[in-house]
């Protein structure tokens, strides 16, 4: 069984337990001892089960999640060994278990259940509800209905017989059913009668398990022909199977929801039928016919071309055979006159009848289209050929000569000249001679920076286009281009298209695709003025491979191909859905790292654990569209302002939140319509170690260290100056070290240079000595004359000067202050002569150095010193200059 709750969430009964789906997740809850489902029903703010030996109702908990209450012990008596539920129906306030046994009736204001009077004691086979009266059958027994808390007899078993009744409707003021035989009747309140013959004759006794009304037509549950419905006429209108939507065909129960749709419970699966859709499908499941990439509708049928071949449906049939020998890419199918022209991977045929022929043997037709009363213009994956007819022959003209584009698109113009567009070259503007095979180029017009992969050329209310999947083209002839300043363009400037298809499906109507809706526009008013209009088809479902996506008349309806068949629709504007449902918050989890995510209530703000930072939202919108999914939207105050982009995921996950109050908002979109937003507060809170007694604790250790670093900073800061103190006195001490340095190191540069002028005067002594020696040397050798002697005698006289000695001796105590002083106070028994030597071994000069200064010979410089050294009375192994020299 199936049942709908006030939320718009459905629930069913299910071999392992409740079953519940909410158009975004399926949750399987268990009943307690394990056991299949058997009924289920939704009723107010509770969901009521059957199953073996059990009975009761499940409620949802602040979680979001179904929690189980039994009613087994409220039951007037034990339940029967072995006993099942297999219905519940509600009347009124109150709620009705079916078993074969008996109909218990619960208050769930009193809690209490009573046991329904069966004073047959048969088997209770079906209940029924029926313009709030209660009905049920009891076998061999008849039909009856609950007045008062009472059973009354409705129809008897002599008029009901052994038939089984699996719906109880009205009909023309009459009580009304359908059997489990795929009979029909009606009771006039004294007799039975058969209506709907002739659909009995069709079904043939097969098996019916169920039905419903949707408006005047009569949808029934087989076993064998799925879903099968019949008119207010009494003709089967349409039968739906495992041809093209059903998983299978045995059909146990379906339910009518709260928007009309049929929900079947299958024997095996689930399925949803929309029988108000403006969308009809056709749904090649096991892949006879293909993808579906052009249509054309006949007197004779339906063909359809498709990545397999061509198809074809005869008006009377339901199923698509093959056109024999036309297997194949087909690209196009152009009813031409009275003539239908089909493009094909292998050239171009002509259609008649459900036989083709070939006409034109040229790799790859897009198109053909006409170009006058007895020429036929071509679009090649190489280039454009003619076909020329002659009664009922067809020539195919050469290509035209070095033009190798694929033409995929052809725009015939007044004036004769063909547009042509290309992938890769844009727009050629051709000046064409079919007779001759011939053309000129007038002009190509390049698109940069557009992909052309997917564009189209189409003309629209008398003017020519250029579309790529981002921007539509207008051609203005006064300036020969191309113009992205049009109203179609500024249209369909924030559509979301997923190519550059374009389709003009009748004057006044083009045909676009976006991401979410396949789009008509018309025109509006006088001017480059248009209007917009979507038909909510998600692209998930087309699904056609794109730039080549295709709308065909199909009689009166449009018909739309997808990868795995087509859809029809009428070509009329599709209003929103005007009763909207609002969006919930169904789950909120929250977890950490490496830990797992726990449900928390929806009913309270939470407060989180830092520790429980991670948090996941699931939420939707009860739509159950096929074509149109929902699209949704959140943010997060606190974390961020931004809405998220419009995506189908339905759930939103949040980690490693800081602490803080935090509102998720979240708000739905279907038919381009926007729900109210639902929102959930919670709040992050702070860690431990930022808690207000941690930043308590924080302040006193914070202050702590600052009077301490205080403390620290005075007693460093006296440690401080007095060591500033002693580094300064150190630095003065340095200082005052430094100048005394300096001064030595001034006196010796002083005395280092007084030295050297010493030397240098001694060393000019010296020379100067040696060189009168020298000449009076060679003056004693003459000793001639007078002159001579008186010039020796000078000689004498200026090596002996008392001058020259007073004048070393004033340099020798410049350089070596008080040295002599020290001598004569060491040794005062030395003369002036004595001195003098001491002064020239303080020198460091050696005798022969010395025996000029002296004006004596060598060896008289070694006696006196020989002397000197007796007066100091120095060892004999004490050097007599080293000693000198340390004074």
């Amino acid at each position: 069984m199936i049942s709908q709750d006030e939320e718009k969430s459905f629930y069913f009964a299910n071999s392992s337990g409740l079953l519940k789906y909410d158009a975004e997740e399926w949750t399987l809850y268990p009943v307690p001892n394990k056991t299949i489902v058997r009924s289920v029903k939704a009723f107010k703010d509770r969901v009521y089960t059957g199953a073996y030996m059990e009975a009761g109702y499940w409620t949802e908990n602040d979680f979001g999640k179904m929690e189980y209450h039994s009613l087994v012990s409220k039951f007037p008596n034990d339940i029967n060994d072995g006993e099942q539920f297999w219905q519940i129906e509600t009347l009124n306030d109150l709620v009705l278990f079916r078993s074969f046994n008996g109909i218990y009736i619960y208050n769930p204001e009193t809690e209490v259940i009573r046991l329904l009077d069966n004073p047959y004691g048969e088997p209770i086979s079906r209940i029924f509800k029926l313009n709030g009266t209660i009905y049920y059958q009891l076998v061999n027994t008849g039909l009856f209905k609950i007045v008062a808390g009472t059973s009354e007899l409705v129809i008897p078993h002599e008029q009901l017989g052994e038939t089984a009744i699996m719906f109880l409707f009205e009909k023309e003021n009459q009580l009304a059913f359908v059997s489990g035989n795929s009979e029909f009747f009606k009771w006039d309140g004294n007799t039975l009668f058969k209506f709907y013959t002739e659909a009995e004759e069709q079904l043939n006794q097969i098996a019916i398990f169920d039905a419903e009304l949707i408006d005047d037509q009569l949808v029934l549950a087989t076993v064998g022909k799925g879903l099968v419905t019949i008119g207010s006429d009494g003709q089967i209108s349409n039968n739906i199977d495992q041809k093209n939507l059903l998983l299978n065909n045995t059909v146990l129960e379906i339910f009518k929801d709260s928007e009309n749709n049929i929900w079947a419970g299958l024997d095996y699966g689930i399925a949803m039928v929309d029988y108000d859709s403006e969308i009809t499908a056709f749904k090649d499941i096991k892949g006879d016919i293909g993808s579906v990439y052009t249509a054309l509708q006949t007197d004779l049928g339906l063909y359809v071309g498709t990545n397999q071949g061509l198809y074809l449906r005869r008006s009377n049939d339901q199923d698509f055979k093959l056109v024999p020998g036309r297997n194949g890419q087909v690209w196009s199918l152009d009813q031409i006159g009275g003539e239908v022209f089909m493009g094909h991977n292998n050239g171009t045929f002509l259609i008649n009848a459900g036989t083709s022929e070939k006409i034109c043997d040229r790799l790859g037709t897009w198109k053909v289209k006409k170009y006058s009363d007895s020429i036929y213009i071509q679009g090649h994956y190489n280039g454009i050929s003619f076909l020329k007819r002659t009664g009922k022959v067809f020539e195919c003209t050469e290509m035209l000569p070095e033009f190798p584009h694929s033409s995929k698109d052809l725009i015939l113009s007044n004036d004769g000249t063909v547009w042509v567009s290309n992938e890769h070259k844009g727009v050629f503007h051709l000046e064409v001679d079919p007779k001759k095979s011939a053309y000129k180029i007038i002009d190509n017009y390049n698109f940069n920076g557009e992909s052309g992969i997917t564009s189209s050329l189409f003309k629209f209310d008398d003017t020519l286009y250029y579309s790529s999947q981002d921007h539509i083209y207008k051609y203005d002839q006064a300036s020969n281009s191309f113009s992205k300043k049009n109203g179609l363009n500024e249209l369909t400037e924030d559509y979301n298209r997923v190519s550059g298809k374009m389709i003009v499906t009748k004057p006044g109507e083009l045909w676009g695709f976006s991401q979410d809706a396949i789009f008509k526009i018309t025109p509006s008013g006088l001017g480059d003025k248009y209007q917009v209009q979507n038909l909510y088809i998600d692209q998930s479902y087309r699904n056609i491979a794109r730039g080549y996506e295709n709308i065909s008349i199909a009689g009166d309806k449009l018909l739309l191909g997808v990868a795995n068949g087509y859809l029809r629709f009428s070509d009329t504007s599709v209003e929103p859905n005007s009763n909207l449902a609002s969006i919930s918050i169904r789950e909120v989890l929250s977890g950490g790292v490496n830990t797992e995510y726990n449900l928390v209530s929806l009913n309270t703000d939470p407060k989180f654990d830092y520790k429980q930072n991670n948090i996941t939202f699931k939420f939707g919108i009860p739509s159950y569209q096929k074509y149109n999914l929902p699209l949704y939207s959140y943010r997060l105050n606190g974390f961020t302002e931004k809405w998220s982009d419009w995506s189908h995921q339905s759930i939103a996950t949040f980690e490693n939140l800081p602490f803080g109050e935090y509102k998720f908002e979240v708000k739905a979109k279907l038919d381009n319509q926007v729900t109210d937003g639902a929102f959930y507060t919670f709040r992050i809170q702070k860690p431990y170690y930022l808690s207000n007694l941690a930043v308590g604790i924080y302040i006193f250790i914070f202050l702590m260290i600052l009077l301490t670093a205080h403390l620290l900073y005075r007693r460093h800061h006296k440690k401080a100056i007095a060591e500033n103190e002693r580094q300064l006195k150190m630095k003065n001490l340095e200082a005052e070290q430094e100048i005394i340095k300096l001064q030595k190191e001034k006196l010796e540069q002083d005395m280092a240079s007084k030295n050297r002028e010493l030397a240098v005067s001694t060393m000019s002594l010296i020379k100067k000595n040696e060189f009168l020696s020298s000449i009076k040397e060679r003056l004693e050798k003459e000793q001639g004359s007078s002159e001579v002697k008186k010039v020796i005698k000078t000689i004498d006289k200026d090596i002996d000067e008392e001058d020259n000695w007073n004048f070393f001796k004033e340099a020798f105590n410049n350089a070596d202050k008080d040295f002599l002083k020290k001598m004569k106070s060491l040794h005062p028994e030395l003369t002036s002569s004595d001195l003098k030597l001491c002064a020239y071994l303080r020198l460091n000069l050696t005798s022969k150095e010395i025996a000029p200064l002296l004006n004596i010979s060598v060896k008289s410089v070694e006696i006196k010193r020989y002397r000197l050294r007796k007066k100091m009375n120095l060892d004999r192994n004490e050097n007599l200059t080293d000693y000198i020299l340390s004074i």
